[in-house]
């Protein structure tokens, strides 16, 4: 029995013995894409969100209905990307902290809206301005394109990706 007909044991690392390397697989796109997503997420989260209370989550879900001023709820799962179990956690910790109100649509009592409170508008505003401060510093690194760019790009990758959803779940899956 040779070296290459050998069954490798467990747990030992044992390089090729013909000499060939097998070629280093690495991260799509899109892998690399949601890993860089995490990271900065966790930066974020680590240096300006922590003191406030905050997770990502919950100052996506206040920036988002600070911006539309009135929203409801499926709408904001949709456009944060998270499920609707979560949103509905994430709207009681802003409700319960005096930052969103939810009430009665005016026209469909059957339906909900989410409004922001002054208080809301006043934290939304001071997180969003210590993130975008947080930001910049990260774009401003040599070699960097410039943030608009990237985020156009991000912009046009999501919108793409929800309309090739919206395409898949009416062909079905081929």
């Amino acid at each position: 029995m040779n070296a290459a007909t050998r069954r490798p044991a467990l747990g030992i690392y044992r390089p090729p013995v013909n000499g060939r390397t097998t070629r280093r697989i690495e991260p799509d796109a899109v892998a690399q894409l949601c890993r860089t997503a995490n990271t900065v997420r966790a930066y974020l989260e680590r240096t300006v969100l922590r003191e406030a209370g905050m997770t990502w989550t919950t100052y996506d879900v206040l920036v988002l209905v600070c911006a539309r001023q009135v929203v409801e709820p499926p709408v904001i799962a949709a456009e944060v990307g998270i499920a609707r179990a979560t949103l509905t956690k994430t709207l009681a910790v802003l409700s319960d902290r005096d930052l969103v109100r939810r009430e009665l649509h005016e026209h469909d009592l059957r339906r909900v809206v989410v409004r922001p409170t002054p208080a809301g508008l006043a934290l939304a505003g001071m997180l969003r301005r210590w993130v975008d401060a947080r930001q910049a510093d990260l774009f401003a690194a040599p070699g960097m394109p410039p943030e608009q760019d990237v985020a156009q790009a991000l912009k046009i990758l999501a919108d793409r990706s929800r309309l090739h959803t919206r395409t898949v779940g009416e062909e079905g899956v081929r």
